[in-house]
């Protein structure tokens, strides 16, 4: 499987979720939810 490019985003974690995820808040008021790899 080829290896994807990655994208970098500075946020705030708003709320610590189950199985290493978090809810993010990034700087242009978009949540995401993103986890540890």
């Amino acid at each position: 499987m080829a290896k994807q490019a990655s994208i970098e985003q500075d946020g705030v974690i708003r709320e610590a979720l189950s199985n290493a995820m978090f809810r993010v808040e990034l700087e242009n008021g978009h949540e995401i939810i993103a986890h540890i790899s």
